[in-house]
C-alpha cells in the first residue's frame, strides 16, 4: 500500500514540474508570426544585438525583447512589426503629414567686408623716388584732398618745364592748343588741378611734386615707405570707403533655389547694438565651397555712421515669398541619405514602413514633401533611425534562414 502512494505521488510531482515549461513554451511562441513565424529578439539599447532566440544583451545584459518581422510588405518596402512595450523602450513619436504655408526664409552667418567694387588703387604715373609719404600704417583714415605723398620724377619736371615754355610763348590759336594738350599731359600723369594752376601762377616747376587723396575713407593696404623708388606697376595705396560694406553670407544647397537678386534682407551686429539694419542681395556666387557644400551670396550695405568695421560678424535673416498650401512634415521625420530621403510612416498600431519621400523646401522647422506622402499619414518623428535600421534587416531575412548559425 505504502508503494502504491509513493508512486502516485511520483507521478504527480513530475506533472506539477512540467507545467511552468509548457507555459514558457507557450509565452516564447506567442509572439511568432502566425504567417511567416519569423520572430527575433532585439536589444532595447543596442538595434544592432539581434539574436533568433530568447536572452541577454552581450553589452548591456538586457533582456532581449521579441520583435516579429511580418512578410507584408509596402510595395517594395518591408514592414517592421513592434509591440506597444517595445515601442514605449524605444520612444517613439508620430504626427500627421498635414498641410500648411511655408515662408521662404534663410537665417545665416555673414561677414562685412569692403565693397571691392568701390576701393581706390593708387599706382604712380611714372617713375621716381618718394620724398615724403603721409600715412603711415594700414587702417589709418584719410580725408578727400589730404596730401599722401610727393614724389620726385625727372618725367614730371620735364612735363612741366614744356607746359611752361608753351605758356610763356606769345599767344595765338596754336598756343592754345598746344597749352591744352600740355595741360591734359599733365593730368594724365597724376598732377592735381590745383597743383596746375599753382604751376600757371608762380610759372616755376615743382621739382617734389604733391599728390592729394581723391576720397575719403580707410588705408587698407599700403606698401611703400618714405624715400622708396616706386614704378607705375606697383600699388603704393589702397583706400576703401567705409559708408558702404558688402557682407558675405553662407547658404547651404538645400536652401538657395529661390534666391535671386534683390531679395530683401535683415542684417544684425548684436555686439555693438545694431539691429534689422536693411539690406539687398547684390549677387548670388556661381560656385559652391566643396567643402562646406554652401554658396556665397554678396549683400549690399550702407554705413553711413562707420560704426560696422570690415571683418564683423553678422546674423543674416533673408526673406523670400510664401509657398502656400503644401505638404509638410516635421524636419526631423526625414532621415537623409546619400542618394534619397527617407521617412517611417505607421501603418497600423504596430507596424511600420520605410518609405522614400522627394523632398523640397525646408523652413521654420519643416520640410516640404513633393511626393511619397498623403495626406493625414503618421509618420515617426522620434526613434525612426532604428526602425529604419530593422527595416534593412527586415528587407534581408534571407541572411537568417540560409545561415543556421545566424544570431548564435
Amino acid at each position: 500500500m505504502k508503494s502504491i502512494i509513493a508512486a502516485l505521488l511520483w507521478v504527480l510531482a513530475l506533472t506539477i514540474q512540467s507545467v511552468p515549461l509548457v507555459a514558457a513554451q507557450s509565452e516564447q511562441t506567442a509572439t511568432q508570426d502566425p504567417v511567416t513565424g519569423q520572430v527575433v529578439y532585439v536589444c532595447p539599447m543596442h538595434s544592432h544585438i539581434i539574436k533568433d532566440h530568447p536572452g541577454s544583451c552581450p553589452i548591456c545584459g538586457m533582456d532581449l525583447e521579441p520583435v516579429t518581422r511580418s512578410a507584408a510588405a509596402d510595395g517594395d518596402n518591408p514592414v517592421v512589426s513592434v509591440s506597444g512595450e517595445m515601442q514605449q523602450a524605444m520612444s517613439l513619436v508620430t504626427e500627421s503629414v498635414s498641410r500648411d504655408d511655408l515662408w521662404k526664409y534663410i537665417q545665416t552667418l555673414g561677414t562685412a567686408t569692403f565693397d571691392e567694387a568701390d576701393i581706390s588703387h593708387i599706382h604712380p604715373r611714372v617713375s621716381g623716388w618718394l620724398e615724403s609719404l603721409t600715412p603711415h600704417a594700414v587702417g589709418e583714415p584719410v580725408e578727400k584732398g589730404e596730401l599722401l605723398f610727393t614724389l620726385y620724377s625727372p618725367e614730371l619736371v620735364v612735363a612741366q618745364d614744356d607746359y611752361l615754355q608753351v605758356l610763356n610763348n606769345g599767344g595765338g590759336q596754336s598756343q592754345q592748343r598746344m597749352l591744352q594738350q600740355g595741360r591734359l599731359r599733365l593730368k594724365l600723369l597724376g598732377i592735381d588741378d590745383e597743383v596746375i594752376r599753382q604751376l600757371e601762377k608762380t610759372r616755376q616747376s615743382l621739382y617734389t611734386v604733391p599728390f592729394y587723396a581723391q576720397r575719403s575713407g580707410v588705408i587698407t593696404e599700403l606698401n611703400v615707405r618714405h624715400g622708396m623708388y616706386v614704378t607705375p606697376d606697383m600699388e603704393m595705396i589702397a583706400i576703401a570707403d567705409l559708408t558702404k560694406l558688402w557682407v558675405i553670407a553662407d547658404v547651404f544647397e538645400n536652401q538657395f533655389d529661390w534666391l535671386e537678386e534683390g531679395r530683401p534682407a535683415s542684417i544684425h551686429f548684436s555686439g555693438i547694438g545694431i539691429h534689422d539694419a536693411e539690406a539687398t542681395i547684390d549677387y548670388i556666387y556661381p560656385q559652391l565651397d566643396p567643402v562646406t557644400r554652401s554658396l556665397k551670396v554678396r549683400l549690399k550695405l550702407d554705413n553711413p555712421l562707420k560704426r560696422i568695421k570690415a571683418g564683423m560678424t553678422a546674423r543674416v535673416e533673408i526673406f523670400g515669398g510664401p509657398l502656400r498650401d503644401v505638404l509638410v512634415v516635421s524636419s526631423s521625420a526625414v532621415i537623409r541619405g546619400a542618394d534619397s530621403d527617407r521617412v517611417v510612416v505607421q501603418t497600423d498600431d504596430n507596424e511600420f514602413v520605410v518609405r522614400r519621400v522627394e523632398t523640397g523646401m525646408q523652413a521654420q522647422g519643416k520640410t516640404e514633401i513633393l511626393h511619397g506622402l498623403s495626406e493625414g499619414e503618421q509618420v515617426v518623428t522620434s526613434g525612426q533611425f532604428l526602425l529604419d535600421s530593422e527595416a534593412s534587416l527586415a528587407g534581408g531575412l534571407g541572411r537568417i534562414d540560409a545561415d543556421p548559425h545566424a544570431g548564435h
